[in-house]
Order: structure tokens, then sequence, then C-alpha cells
């Protein structure tokens, strides 16, 4: 059974960063459109799969890998927390987990 998902405060701001970033650069907001429908997308399927992900060293928290992006997630026994959406482009000890 699919689990509620649950994006985190800092989820939202980070897609928000990327979509901005992607308007910004190409001056147009079609790909900022199809990053939004892979998140999401890759969301229902965490949901639905919840142990898709690689685990991470943190303690029930996984990460999917979406084209240059990473969603780190956290398995709750009633929900899905979608804690970051990370630029797997940028240095790796900005994760902020």
């Amino acid at each position: 059974m699919a689990k509620k998902v649950r994006w985190t405060t800092r989820s939202i701001s980070d897609r928000t960063d990327i979509y901005r970033y992607w308007l910004e650069r190409n001056q147009s907001d079609s790909y900022p459109e199809k990053l939004e429908q892979l998140f999401e997308k890759s969301a229902e399927l965490i949901s639905n799969f919840p142990n898709i992900g690689i685990r991470t060293d943190y303690r029930n928290v996984y990460s999917k890998v979406v084209r240059h992006y990473k969603i780190f997630y956290r398995i709750e026994p009633n929900e899905i927390q979608i804690l970051r959406v990370w630029d797997t482009r940028q240095n790796p000890n900005s994760t902020g987990l």
C-alpha cells in the first residue's frame, strides 16, 4: 500500500531554487516543468516502493537518483518524508542532512 508523501520545507526550497535556476538560465519554463513532473513521478514511485532507493548512512534515510539530482527521503511508519532534492553536481559535503 502506498504511503503518503510529505515534502519538507527544505525540499520545497530546494525544488524552488532548482526551478528558478533553470528558468533564469534558459529563459523558459519548459525544463523546470519537466523536472517538476520527474520529481512528482519519482515521489509517487517512492510512495509505492519505499525501499527502491539506496540506503544512506542515516537511519531510515534513502536516496533516489533522478537525472542529475538525488531525492533524499526518510521512511516513517505512516509517511515518506522527502528531505532534500540535491543537485549531484554540487559539493557532496553540502547535503545538509
